[in-house]
């Protein structure tokens, strides 16, 4: 019997109407998004640029239907009854989420070739199929999500569906939580503190921020929390010399430069030098002078070699991003190559314990939440390496996160954040 509990999902559009131009426009976003394999903010920001003339309903209600097909794209298929092996058409399933909105019309229909049928048919047709349909993943990822949450991956997969919040991460040489709250506040914009997270602000919606003041005057950076819990587990200490070995454009940088003060200094590495090249505005605006940022070759680079070792190496390693899907909702639809990606991750991991301090810490972080990726990775890393270990993370970390044998995980079900996972690594003293 289908499982009469489960409703189907529907996109939330801010018109009463939807015209075929809007159809035929979201389609062509989602072909450049899935055959050209642009990401999807990109891509929306791509249309936006070209067709000026849209106004800001327009604008969300695009957004609205590209992230909702890619979501939701295999229950899609499902409804419009596509053969195993095949996949929709970006019209069609741009359709069906239509008519899933109830705003399916004659002409609608004819355009996008979906047949409109009672709600009650497909309630019954999708709660017949497999988990995985359901959640909008490829049967392989939800295979791998139950291997990593056991009987909790049906809550993670649906979390995952959820639309990301807007995190903050506070400057505290600027301005402190509370105040910055009732500024923004004033502004029209909620926020709740984020637990265990002295310095992180949780907003109620997703108005933009870069506009004002605070932001210009470095009193925030935009900043998921599960980032900001990877910056926490570097335990990064005044004085310090720390490494972020794949900065990208260096959001964990900023909150290490933080943690080591004027007296510390953070080498912000990464072999992308055009995502890098974003720091030193970013540094600059939040008054961080002790930020170095430096262009790789990659992680055995000599450069790194003469300037080690150091107190803290941090590796937020290039992986298959799952953990982002609610932000990156293209990456459902694109299969990673986990035995390169891993491969990448095992030489970081090898690589940093040559750049570490004989005292020092080595923390290694993924926003993927995939086994392969994170606890087999550090598994391997131990065999790899007996003379070190995992060492413990402080006490408040044990208590907020599900933290288990000294690794952590950050999960979008129950953190609300991104999917995380980070590990601490030390030599062992004996």
């Amino acid at each position: 019997m289908p499982d009469q509990l489960f409703t189907l999902p529907k996109p939330e559009l801010p018109v009463p109407r939807v015209f075929p131009q809007q159809i035929q426009r979201a389609a062509a976003v989602l072909d450049v998004i899935l055959s050209d394999g642009v990401p999807s903010d990109r891509a929306l920001q791509h249309c936006f640029r070209a067709e000026r003339q849209m106004g800001k309903r327009d604008r969300a209600q695009l957004q609205t239907l590209v992230f909702f097909v890619l979501r939701h794209w295999r229950l899609l298929d499902e409804l419009l009854g596509v053969p195993p092996g095949e996949v929709a058409s970006a019209l069609g399933r741009v359709g069906m989420a239509v008519h899933l909105a109830g705003l399916l019309d004659e002409t609608l229909a004819e355009l996008t070739g979906v047949v409109a049928r009672p709600q009650i048919d497909m309630v019954e047709r999708i709660a017949r199929s497999s988990p995985a349909k359901r959640f909008g993943l490829r049967d392989e990822d939800m295979a791998r999500l139950e291997a990593a949450f056991g009987s909790d991956a049906a809550a993670v997969a649906k979390a995952l569906l959820a639309r990301a919040p807007v995190d903050i991460r506070v400057n505290s040489a600027v301005t402190e939580p509370r105040a910055l709250a009732e500024t923004l506040l004033a502004l029209g914009l909620e926020s709740t503190p984020i637990p265990g997270l002295p310095n992180g602000l949780r907003l109620s919606d997703n108005k933009p921020l870069t506009s004002l003041d605070a932001y210009h005057a470095g009193a925030f950076e935009i900043q998921d929390a599960g980032s900001q819990w990877i910056v926490e587990a570097c335990q990064a200490q005044s004085g310090q010399h720390v490494l972020d070995l794949c900065a990208g454009a260096g959001g964990k940088s900023l909150g290490l430069a933080e943690a080591v003060g004027e007296q510390g200094h953070v080498l912000a590495c990464d072999t992308e030098a055009e995502r890098l090249a974003r720091l030193p505005e970013r540094s600059a605006r939040a008054g961080w002078r002790n930020i170095e940022c430096q262009p790789i070759a990659d992680s055995a680079d000599p450069e790194l070699q003469r300037r080690g070792p150091f107190d803290r190496v941090l590796i937020d390693a290039p992986c298959s991003g799952s953990g982002t899907w609610r932000r990156h909702p293209e990456l459902r639809q694109i299969p990673p190559d986990l035995e390169a990606l891993c491969a990448t991750q095992a030489q970081l991991l090898d690589d940093g314990v040559r750049l570490t301090k004989t005292d020092g810490l080595l923390i290694y972080a993924t926003c993927s939440l995939w086994r392969e990726e994170n606890e087999m990775q550090i598994a391997s890393f131990l065999a790899r390496h007996p003379d070190w270990r995992v060492a413990e993370l402080p006490a408040g970390m044990t208590h907020a996160l599900t933290v288990v044998a000294g690794m952590a995980r950050i999960r979008p079900d129950i953190q609300g954040s991104d999917g995380f996972f980070f590990c601490v690594l030390q030599r062992k003293n004996d």
